[in-house]
Parts: structure tokens; C-alpha cells; sequence
């Protein structure tokens, strides 16, 4: 006699992982997008703020 469903809390696992693996490739590359756009946004202001205070000083 087989017994039902003895492998349910195996195939659920199986399911619950593979969800938060799915998510996780689909939030990491957003999260990673958002901290290259914040890095290069401050190494423009800080090029702009250092071309400022040098063409300030030469006046």
C-alpha cells in the first residue's frame, strides 16, 4: 500500500524555494541597476562641484 501525499513537504520545498530563487533574479539585477545610477550620479556632482571650485579659484 502506498501512503498519499508522504512527499508533499518535499515537493512544497521544492516549489518555495524555486519561488524565492525566481525572485531573486528578478529583484537583484534592479537593486544592483539602482546603485550603478546612484554611484555615477555622485561621481558627476562630485566632478561638477571640483571643476566649479577650480575655474572659482582661477578667477
Amino acid at each position: 500500500m502506498i501512503p498519499e501525499f508522504s512527499h508533499a513537504a518535499y515537493v512544497w520545498a521544492s516549489y518555495g524555494i524555486f519561488a524565492v530563487v525566481v525572485l531573486w533574479q528578478w529583484i537583484q539585477p534592479l537593486v544592483r541597476r539602482r546603485r550603478i545610477l546612484d554611484a555615477l550620479t555622485e561621481a558627476r556632482a562630485e566632478q561638477r562641484a571640483a571643476r566649479e571650485l577650480s575655474t572659482g579659484a582661477q578667477r
